[in-house]
């Protein structure tokens, strides 16, 4: 019985580490996405002091993605 609870925690482990993993770097594909597509046409670069992407869905998509993250790492170990 005891033996069956820790399979079960592990895979609980395992299954949080993997989709944390996938959020942290399809957060990051998202926001570089959002980045290339604002540079495509032409807008100011962040780094240049633009904030075009602020008005960037992907953007915001990757940055909320990543706010997943924390809970499932704290919760897989």
């Amino acid at each position: 019985m005891v033996q069956e609870r820790g399979k079960y925690d592990f895979y609980i482990g395992l299954s949080l580490g993997v989709s944390s993993s996938v959020f942290i770097g399809g957060s990051f594909i998202l926001k570089k996405k959002g980045l290339l597509r604002l540079a495509r046409n032409g807008c100011m670069r962040a780094g240049q002091g633009g904030y075009a992407y602020l008005r960037e869905w992907l953007w915001w998509a990757g940055l909320l993605s990543s706010k997943w993250v924390p809970p499932n790492d704290y919760t897989s170990f």
